[in-house]
């Protein structure tokens, strides 16, 4: 009788241990190929909307010609296209998103003095011109 409490002890204690290395021993679970292809989207998108501000707001302060706009994103909108082939997202969202972030850039450039930020950086203007001409060389 005191051997079956002994061997019965051991094997509970035997048991415990190697569960809890076992449990240790568990890696997290990794992201999966959609996943990830989403998550890549997701952050060019968001990238992307922030650009669409950036011009509607140069645009609507006259640093830009208003078909400066248009042409960056269409490129802009090109390189989205590609990763959005791979995987099936809501496209009616993402134009919701663009228009959205159009609307926005255009209606700060409408605040009074918020277009004082390219007199008071004019390295910004010329840079978001060079970008403009850049995109419409490629």
């Amino acid at each position: 009788m005191k051997m079956r409490i002994i061997v019965v002890a051991i094997t509970i204690a035997l048991a415990a241990v190697s569960s809890s290395a076992t449990a240790q021993q568990t890696d997290p679970p990794k992201q999966s190929l959609s996943a990830k292809i989403k998550q890549k989207y997701l952050e060019r998108r968001a990238k992307f909307v922030s650009r669409v501000k950036d011009i509607y707001f140069a645009v609507g302060c006259k640093v830009l010609p208003g078909e400066a706009g248009a042409r960056s994103l269409n490129r802009r909108d090109a390189d989205l296209a590609k990763i959005r082939d791979q995987a099936v997202f809501d496209l009616k969202e993402d134009e919701e998103l663009v228009e959205a972030a159009k609307q926005e850039g255009l209606e700060r450039a409408a605040k009074p003095g918020a277009c004082d930020y390219y007199r008071r950086h004019p390295e910004a203007a010329e840079a978001m011109r060079r970008a403009m001409d850049d995109d419409a060389k490629q």
